[in-house]
């Protein structure tokens, strides 16, 4: 493994530094139905400023002894307060070779640790810089808009250092706008084309309080249709619809209707503008740090028709199996029925999340060498903000987090204390209600004992 890969991989050593490139909102928890509300959407605690610092990861560093992190992860597996089944496996990243585990190859419900796989493939079919446009296109009296899958679009102008707004429809309009003028049109119907996503807008399971985690899933919105509240709205495409057509009237274009097209716009359709999203690696990281079920999501459904599969749910569960299996990993008994992890019926296991990270970080010109540096810091960003704090893990451990009313999962990487890097995976499922909070509990402390390890 390089060292370039491992700054990639890994984390920050020492003081509580991170790097200011990431934006360090935490996601959300994913729940299931039974819970009977969505958790408040949760936010940093503590500021964090100063430059990237990278560890001072020393390739001779002692592997930590596998009978004493064996012994751990037994402890773990018969922990009382994990009252579900347990997979765990621990790799030595520079090795490869596998350090502990139990049973590592048993499908589990892996809950957003999902994103990780959703991200490797992302990365591999649309590639790292490839960016989703939004554009205008006009043909007599009509001007359609045409989703490309950016969901996080800015009503006004974008901003081109962010990740959520790089693309602005009041951008957008000022070119469609003065291109309209220079034809001779100064009134159009607006239709909004959507029809790059086509299936249920919402996964079948995905209902009740879960609805309050994810938009309805649809190839273009404004900030994922969020109102001031942070609640997702519906129609998301035609809210955007009507913000473009607010900043066409300013312009002096009359909109005098938005709906929502039938079909594809027409090829002979001119396109009079465009804007681009932030770079897939952007939401790739976005998707991973803030645990963001839409982005992943969508993430999926653009993997789908990149790979030729319809670009729905099912289609974007069979497009990832198909490229986990390009990717050489057995996909014996994995299920992907959304790429968020929302769904209950999503199966994975511990072996494939530690290859996939493994891959990950042992590459630096590879279209994986982006998803590592996307995954939350302990105790310090993301949805590890509020965890680890005061263990050996704090500012040592990126991983991901997964949650479900009855399934928690951690995977990712860790620093020991004598500098190893080691690679992964806790996968949690079938906890008996209400014991969700004390299973976490169990899995930090696993964690954090890989740290002082």
């Amino acid at each position: 493994m390089t060292r370039t890969a491992i700054a990639a991989a890994m984390l920050l050593s020492g003081g509580y530094v991170v790097a200011d490139a990431y934006d360090l909102t935490p996601g959300f928890l994913t729940v299931r139905d039974r819970e009977p509300d969505p958790q408040p959407y949760p936010t940093v605690s503590r500021a964090i400023t100063g430059p990237p610092r990278l560890p001072a990861w020393n390739a001779k560093a002692p592997q930590p002894d596998s009978a004493a992190v064996g012994k751990a992860v037994t402890s773990f597996a018969s922990d009382p307060r994990v009252t579900g089944h347990v997979s765990v496996k621990v790799v030595d990243a520079a090795t490869g070779k596998t350090i502990a585990e139990h049973e590592p190859d048993a499908a589990r419900t892996p809950a957003s640790n999902m994103k990780i796989v959703t991200a490797a493939v992302a990365l591999r079919v649309l590639g790292p810089a490839t960016t989703l446009p939004t554009t205008a296109r006009l043909q007599g009296g009509t001007m359609y808009l045409v989703g490309g899958g950016d969901t996080l679009l800015a009503a006004g102008a974008g901003t081109p250092s962010a990740v959520k707004g790089r693309a602005g429809l009041d951008d957008l309009a000022e070119q469609a706008a003065a291109k309209a003028r220079a034809a001779g049109v100064t009134n159009v119907q607006l239709a909004v084309d959507s029809t790059l996503f086509q299936g249920p807008v919402r996964q079948p399971e995905v209902s009740g309080a879960n609805t309050g985690f994810i938009m309805e899933m649809r190839p273009l919105a404004v900030m994922q249709s969020r109102n001031q509240a942070g609640a997702y709205t519906p129609n998301p495409d035609l809210s955007a619809g009507q913000a473009f057509a607010a900043a066409l009237s300013k312009r002096g274009i009359a909109v005098t209707a938005v709906n929502r097209a039938s079909s594809p716009a027409p090829a002979s359709a001119k396109e009079i503008g465009k804007v681009q999203s932030a770079p897939v690696r952007d939401l790739v990281d976005f998707a991973l740090t803030e645990s963001d079920n839409t982005t992943a999501d969508a993430l999926g459904h653009l993997v789908a028709a990149k790979s030729g599969e319809k670009p729905t749910f099912d289609g974007a569960g069979r497009a990832t199996v198909a490229e986990l299996k390009r990717m050489g990993l057995d996909t014996k008994g994995v299920v992907v029925a959304d790429n968020s992890g929302l769904s209950a019926s999503n199966r994975l296991n511990a072996a494939l999340l530690t290859e996939i990270l493994k891959q990950a970080g042992s590459c630096d010109k590879c279209r994986l060498a982006a998803l590592a540096s996307g995954l939350p810091v302990g105790a310090l960003t993301g949805t590890l903000d509020d965890r680890l704090n005061g263990t050996a893990a704090a500012g040592r451990l990126r991983a991901k987090t997964g949650t479900l009313a009855d399934a928690t999962s951690l995977s990712g990487y860790v620093q020991t204390s004598k500098g190893r890097l080691l690679v992964f995976s806790i996968l949690v499922g079938d906890l008996k209600e209400g014991t969700l909070a004390q299973g976490k509990a169990a899995v930090d402390s696993f964690a954090a004992s890989l740290a002082a390890s």
